[in-house]
Formats: structure tokens, sequence, C-alpha cells
């Protein structure tokens, strides 16, 4: 075995740790922190009910009334739920489900704080997921998050890794 391989390794590999390792330390707001916690209580309430995440939770901030569109690939005969909630600046999350002709599929049902919306493509295809709050009561806009669940035995191929435990949700202790 070339050693100057294992060198270049074992750099990536040190390099690689410091690099996520200091992505977790960063220090989040309060309202990110809010979302973050909401999205782990929603995730462990899913996961007694027999779902799984299958993305890597989405944190991001938006302005009041302005959509914040994802895309992602969806695959048939499977129960997909979006759920998004918001931190304590922002009123009326809505959620909305648009296929890849952009016509309208979906939008979100309210319970508490949280949006959901339910949806079995018929086929695979590439659908976009927006999310918009009504009203921010902050200037900076509202923090808000989003998950995307199915059910425990799905097997959906792109799929994120997602680790036994999400280091975002250390912070919800």
């Amino acid at each position: 075995m070339n050693i100057k391989h294992l060198v270049i390794s074992g750099m990536a590999m040190i390099l690689g740790i410091g690099i996520v390792g200091t992505a977790i330390a960063q220090e989040l707001t309060n309202e990110q922190k809010t979302v973050v916690c909401r999205l782990k209580t929603e995730f462990e309430q899913r996961k007694s009910n027999g779902q799984k995440l299958v993305f890597v939770p989405l944190v991001a901030r938006v302005r009041k009334q302005v959509s914040s569109p994802f895309r992602a690939t969806l695959h048939p005969n499977t129960e997909y739920v979006f759920v998004g909630t918001c931190d304590g600046n922002c009123q009326d999350l809505n959620l909305t489900l648009t296929d890849a002709n952009g016509q309208e599929i979906a939008t979100s049902q309210k319970t508490g704080e949280v949006a959901t919306i339910s949806f079995t493509p018929p086929s695979q295809g590439e659908y976009q997921i927006t999310a918009k709050p009504g009203e921010c009561t902050n200037a900076e806009g509202c923090s808000f998050g989003m998950g995307i669940f199915v059910p425990a035995s799905a097997s959906v191929p792109n799929a994120s890794k997602i680790p036994a435990e999400l280091a975002q949700f250390r912070l919800c202790q």
C-alpha cells in the first residue's frame, strides 16, 4: 500500500472532521433553536408512529409574504408527509406542493405550530415544496424548518443517510 495515499487520506479526514465540527459548533439564533426543537418534537412523534425522516431537515430564514421553494424527486406509491414549522416571530406558515408543470397539488393543513401536507405521487417526478409565512414580526424575517417523512418500511432510493442522532437536535436536551 502506498504511504502517500494513507497520508493524504488521513489529512482529508482530519480536515473534514474539523469542518463538520465547526459547522455544528456555530451559534444558532434563538429563533433557529426554536425551529430545530419543534422539528425534533415532530421527528420523535412521527418516529413513534412508524414514520422516518428521509432528508436532513432544512432550516432557513424568509421574509414575510416571500416564498421559499425547494425541489425534490418523489417516488411513486409512497406516502410523503411534508412538515413545516417556524419560530415565534412567524404567523401562519403555509406550505404548497406543485408538480413539474407548476400545477398546485396540495396546500398545508395546520395543527398548532405545524403545517403539513400528505401526498402519494402516482409516478416518479420532480415536485416543488414552497414555504411562505403570512407575517413575520421581526424585520429580518422568520426562521422556519421543514422535514419530509415516509412510512418506516418505505424504500426511497434518493433518501439522505440520516444518522441515528441528528447533531442539530442535541440543542434541545
